[in-house]
């Protein structure tokens, strides 16, 4: 239905390649990108925002790279390779901005790189569920079943891209219709002898003795790690859980 418009959209990147090649920042792409569509006189939204839905709650903003004729999705990367994360994110934003097609294309490879998405709707989710609770390998896996399920929803039903606000909001959605009691920790002081040295902004979910912390980040390094187990003992907790969700299945990391 909108060959024609992906096709002059694929012709345009495969001009700024040959142009500018591979060794340039995404933004240099994508400044180039916009110029070469709009001298093909198509209409071209850059930065387009959009609100993001968790079934019927909305939960955060977020752009998209490029927009074209309000119908094609430009997913632009400027990696080494392509992962199957980023396609996972081009389906994940034709899902939840209901457009009808989206095209990945990354300049930092070795050779350019370029792929059609049609917005398949037969497929509910963006992810396919791979999730097997009788898997889990822990032995207090039981006293956060109810969380890894939740975890696991919301990231089959959101896809991966997105801030890591949007799925903490999912959370505190989805923790709130399942009547589970929690508070919200903002902030955290450095305390030396009854005095207040410094504070910094975080986003945590407690719940009794167990510290929950929401992230995207590319992999779990031991550094994150390590300082996510003091924030448990910092904050007097004994337990704790921290989820990723810039991922294509359920990865999480359980302290006791």
């Amino acid at each position: 239905m909108h060959n024609n418009l992906t096709y002059q959209i694929n012709g345009c990147i495969f001009k700024v390649y040959n142009q500018l090649r591979n060794f340039w920042k995404e933004k240099v792409y994508e400044t180039a990108l916009k110029l070469e569509l709009q001298n093909q006189g198509l209409r071209v939204e850059i930065q387009k925002w959009f609100e993001v839905f968790y079934f019927e709650e909305q939960v955060g903003l977020y752009c998209l790279d490029i927009l074209v004729e309000d119908t094609v999705i430009i997913e632009l990367k400027a990696a080494p390779e392509v992962l199957p994360l980023h396609k996972a994110q081009l389906i994940s934003y034709l899902k939840g901005y209901n457009k009808p097609v989206g095209i990945l294309a990354n300049f930092g490879g070795k050779l350019l790189y370029h792929q059609t998405f049609p917005n398949n709707l037969a497929q509910k989710t963006p992810l396919t569920d791979t999730f097997d609770f009788n898997k889990v390998q822990l032995a207090e896996k039981e006293e956060i079943k109810e969380l890894l399920f939740i975890a696991n929803r919301i990231l089959i039903t959101l896809g991966a891209g997105y801030f890591p606000q949007v799925y903490r909001r999912a959370f505190y959605y989805e923790l709130e219709m399942a009547g589970i009691s929690f508070e919200v920790i903002k902030d955290v002081k450095a305390m030396y002898h009854n005095q207040v040295l410094d504070a910094k902004k975080i986003y945590f979910f407690r719940m009794g003795t167990l510290l929950l912390s929401v992230v995207t980040v590319q992999e779990f390094k031991p550094l994150t790690l390590s300082r996510f187990s003091h924030y448990i003992k910092y904050l007097k907790c004994k337990k704790g859980l921290i989820i990723n969700f810039n991922a294509v299945h359920l990865d999480y990391r359980y302290f006791d």
